[in-house]
């Protein structure tokens, strides 16, 4: 079985019966059906080279094998003790966390005073209404939909942004902008020696520079749009990403918003989720952003 993402990262499995278990205060265990997987085609530059396994949180609808997941077989094993959601807390430093199921008798999801929610479009790739992308306070200049012609999909399976071309494109426009308006960005209006840098190069050409915090905090926040009412903010130090995923040198950084095609839609991978604990509610069809400072 070959599998093959948006990203242009893909795989090869070979299916298996396999006892699964989570470790908890009530340990579970159960019998799923799990890929052993094997790179098969890499196409994405930042795809590791090593791989182990994956275990999937879609909807059975696009699975490949035309199973349950995992995450089926326990809420469905245990659907006395587990509501149908889950949230995710990821963490570049730590690998993050993931909440199965609600408490007993107080769904925190529901409690919670400061999550914003999102219907659910359909029951696939978890895919949202995005309306709009802002730069600060200025929307950039591309229709609502734009962004959801190929789904806009918060998907902790890809680790940048991947945006449509036309978004893309009106995006390093904006940001570009800012260099005639007085602000002062590395990597954008000039490289770290005063030299002034043609539009579409820099960053935005998968060029890395050297950046203090400083110089990265003066680059602007980016804001995702879901529906009419929430607003998502993409912090620069999310967004503006070192590592050997990004530079070659791990004292630069480089640019973690990509391009598709015209038409592929959007992808809301772990650059933004990692500003919020997400919260994949299943049981009422809608997706949930909090704070992660605050709840991670």
């Amino acid at each position: 079985m070959k599998i093959s993402y948006e990203d242009d990262s893909g795989f090869s499995a070979n299916l298996f019966w396999d006892r699964v278990s989570f470790e908890s205060s009530s340990p579970v265990s159960f019998n799923a059906v799990v890929a052993g997987l094997y790179l098969d085609h890499r196409k994405n530059p930042m795809q590791p080279t090593m791989i182990d396994g994956i275990i999937g949180l879609a909807y059975r609808t696009v699975s490949n094998a035309n199973t349950l997941t995992p995450l089926d077989y326990l809420i469905q094993s245990h659907h006395s003790e587990l509501d149908n959601v889950f949230a995710l807390c990821l963490d570049s430093k730590t690998g993050g966390s993931m909440t199965i199921g609600s408490p007993t008798n107080d769904p925190y999801y529901k409690s919670l005073q400061d999550v914003q929610w999102s219907p659910l479009l359909k029951e696939t790739y978890y895919p949202v209404n995005m309306t709009a992308l802002y730069v600060g306070t200025q929307r950039i200049d591309v229709a609502p939909d734009v962004f959801v012609r190929g789904d806009a999909i918060v998907d902790s399976g890809s680790t940048d942004i991947t945006l449509p071309r036309t978004a893309y494109d009106a995006l390093r426009t904006s940001i570009f902008a800012l260099c005639n308006q007085g602000t002062d960005l590395i990597g954008i209006c000039h490289d770290e020696l005063g030299h002034k840098i043609p539009l579409g190069q820099g960053l935005f050409a998968g060029l890395c520079y050297t950046l203090s915090e400083k110089e990265i905090a003066q680059f602007p926040t980016l804001y995702v749009r879901l529906g009419k009412d929430v607003s998502l903010p993409i912090e620069p130090s999310m967004y503006i990403r070192g590592g050997a995923s990004y530079c070659d040198d791990k004292r630069q950084v480089g640019l973690a918003i990509d391009s598709g095609a015209v038409g592929d839609g959007t992808l809301l991978g772990d650059v933004f989720m990692q500003g919020f604990m997400t919260f994949f509610d299943r049981e009422n069809k809608r997706i949930g952003f909090a704070p992660a400072a605050d709840h991670c």
